[in-house]
């Protein structure tokens, strides 16, 4: 993914104003982590769209669900559409309850093996220096192409779009906390519930692929070495059973 993407993401999900749980560090609530399987330069829209149900978009999500045994924590993974304002990509939001270093591990492990420049994670915390904004328009499923429109009319210059429970959740992370005004203005051209909570968010990797790598490896290691006795993959203890 893009470091452009990522300056502000945006995801659909409700409108409610909520309080974040109490985290810390080393204390859990449920994070948010954005990658891309996505490896090429200036996708169209409609190629993004395309992509979400591809190959290589499948196989990122089910990567995310096998490190549900590493971790010891059910990790959940949904296709997801990332635009702004010159561009698109097919992408993958995971979900989970965890503490912020191991939702950074699985997030780098993710990265390093769909070979991303940049990957993102928001992790809820009172005071944190970043917001998450959710919105879930009221009229239920929308078309893509439509929502992405209204979302770049609106002044909302990056988001990502989640096609989930019969809806489209829209995710955004704010983190330089100047998009509010912009969020709201989008909510009601969407009649869109809205939530809104504080927590830590962080963009890591390079703009050069090798560069991004090591940097992802360096999380892994640092981890690993923290943890020692990590469990294989779900899929890896399934076949050492077969």
């Amino acid at each position: 993914m893009t470091a452009k993407f990522f300056r502000s993401v945006s995801l659909l999900v409700l409108l409610v104003w909520t309080t974040s749980v109490p985290a810390q560090q080393d204390q859990k609530s449920v994070g948010y982590g954005f990658v891309s399987p996505n490896t090429s330069e200036n996708l169209k829209l409609e190629q993004a769209i395309k992509g979400m149900s591809s190959r290589d978009a499948i196989a990122l999500r089910d990567k995310a669900i096998n490190m549900s045994c590493v971790v010891r924590i059910r990790i959940r993974a949904f296709r997801a559409l990332g635009s702004w304002s010159d561009g698109a990509e097919h992408s993958v939001m995971v979900r989970f309850l965890s503490d912020e270093p191991t939702l950074r591990y699985v997030l780098s492990r993710m990265g390093r093996d769909a070979q991303q420049k940049y990957v993102i994670y928001f992790h809820p915390q009172p005071g944190g220096s970043a917001d998450l904004y959710t919105l879930r328009p009221r009229a239920g499923p929308r078309n893509l192409v439509a929502l992405t429109t209204t979302l770049e009319r609106a002044g909302i210059p990056f988001r990502t779009l989640v096609p989930l429970n019969g809806t489209t959740n829209i995710y955004i992370i704010d983190m330089d906390r100047d998009l509010r005004p912009k969020i709201l203005g989008a909510a009601r051209r969407l009649r869109a519930r809205v939530t809104q909570e504080p927590g830590n968010a962080k963009l890591f990797g390079d703009d050069e692929r090798e560069k991004a790598k090591t940097v992802f490896e360096q999380h892994i290691k640092t981890y690993e070495t923290r943890n020692p006795n990590l469990a294989p993959t779900c899929d890896a203890q399934k076949r050492k059973k077969q």
